[in-house]
């Protein structure tokens, strides 16, 4: 297949002089034609469109200037103009347009990947992916409404289905308050949970994926930072009431050896797949998240944690904070084409510790990049007897969420049992 339609590019030009306001319907940018007369030429309609000014062989003319007799002059727009066979088809011959740029495009990028010096066939198979589904969702039509009827149904029936299941849709989270200020965590979002390293973001992490799991939803962790017998192991000692100590130590008393067989067997009924390989990529990330979608419908992604993640090839670490950016609008990306609820976990930087209120703000986040406006909800964990031994909060986990896109602010306390690891309500919510 040849990467570019000659006879497509002149028939849309033509059915623009023929009819103006199709200027008005059209779909393309000037880079999306081949020719580099058609790009002068439809940049030139562009510009007319913009200053309001009527498109014809005369305006075209004056507003091309000396860039005409490039373009072969004012025979040519005679000609464009002479050589369309239908101006109904011009929604036919833009679309040829459009694919031969997609094409263009697919194997420049290929190019482009080749030459960037990838040596793992994991990271080039996930780029390869990444540019798959990105074609993919160009080359959909680009008429994205929907009649108001249909939304209107579908919203009754979401009506319908919470009286009488009696809650929010969403991913609950072991936090009752926490769930009642941001509304549960909803599909297509992302969700930050960002705190100073040691106060227990790891364990909150585990302690939502088994809740999730016996919702019956499918999870995915992606440990970056910890291998996945910690992972078991802090599960089991949260599952079995266990102290953690002696279950990564293996030294269960023998009262605790039923409790921890139930709680074994309840776990691994669960629908939780954990991926545990260090350094992944985002594009990696998201193509086992697809993979897995294909498989479980219902399913909610955990990441532990987002600055562990690389951005590809195409970053080095003197623009972290670029990386960290493009990292957090792929992992958005990846929650509404997946349908899901992404959960990441995210590091907060030492200024944290230079204040005398050490409660967490957005501006602690690390290598911020556009993490604050890519994410959904932004929940900062806050343990007062982390920083002051004379606290009267001794293990009160305060869950402060500073933005909520779609709901309330406000701070949530739980629970922690730091033993074993686990989480539970305490009943004291401040809303906003």
């Amino acid at each position: 297949m040849s990467y570019y339609n000659l006879e497509a590019e002149q028939s849309v030009l033509g059915s623009i002089i023929i009819q103006p306001d199709l200027i008005y319907e059209s779909l393309l940018t000037e880079e999306e034609f081949f020719h580099n007369d058609h790009q002068k030429i439809f940049g030139a309609m562009v510009s007319l469109r913009d200053k309001e000014i009527g498109i014809d062989v005369v305006t075209l003319s004056n507003e091309m200037k000396d860039e005409l007799n490039d373009v072969g002059g004012v025979s040519y727009l005679l000609q464009l103009s002479q050589s369309v066979p239908s101006v109904s088809d011009f929604a036919t011959h833009e679309r040829i347009v459009k694919d031969r740029y997609l094409m263009r495009t697919g194997m420049r990028t290929i190019q482009e990947i080749l030459n960037s010096g990838v040596n793992d066939p994991k990271e080039l198979a996930a780029e390869l992916m990444d540019l798959s589904e990105s074609l993919s969702d160009q080359s959909r039509s680009a008429d994205g409404f929907k009649h108001i009827s249909e939304g209107i149904m579908e919203h009754s029936d979401e009506i319908d289905r919470k009286k009488y299941e009696g809650q929010a849709t969403g991913a609950g989270t072991v936090g009752k308050d926490l769930d009642e200020i941001t509304g549960k965590w909803k599909k297509q979002t992302l969700n930050i949970v960002a705190a100073r390293p040691s106060v227990g973001k790891t364990a909150f992490l585990l302690n939502n994926a088994v809740r999730n799991g016996k919702d019956g939803l499918t999870v995915a962790i992606f440990s970056l930072e910890m291998p996945d017998m910690q992972l078991y192991d802090r599960m089991i000692a949260a599952e079995c009431n266990i102290d953690g100590h002696r279950v990564e130590k293996g030294e269960l008393e023998d009262h605790e050896w039923e409790k921890y067989t139930l709680g074994l067997s309840e776990l691994s009924q669960l629908d939780i797949y954990i991926d545990d390989r260090p350094g992944l990529s985002v594009q990696e990330i998201r193509s086992a998240v697809r993979k897995l979608k294909k498989k479980c419908p219902e399913l909610i992604v955990f990441i532990d944690y987002l600055q562990l993640i690389k951005g590809g090839s195409k970053y080095s670490s003197k623009n972290r904070n670029e990386e960290v950016g493009f990292i957090s609008s792929s992992l958005k990306q990846m929650a509404r084409e997946n349908d899901c609820p992404v959960v990441a976990l995210a590091q907060l930087s030492r200024t944290v510790e230079q204040r005398q209120d050490k409660r967490p703000m957005m501006s602690d986040l690390r290598e911020s990049g556009n993490i604050e406006q890519d994410a959904d909800t932004i929940t900062f964990l806050y343990r007062d007897d982390y920083y002051n031994a004379e606290s009267e909060k001794k293990n009160i986990i305060e869950m402060i969420v500073s933005k909520n896109r779609n709901g309330r602010t406000g701070t949530a306390e739980m629970v922690n049992m730091k033993n074993y690891g686990k989480f539970v309500n305490y009943d004291r919510a401040h809303i906003m």
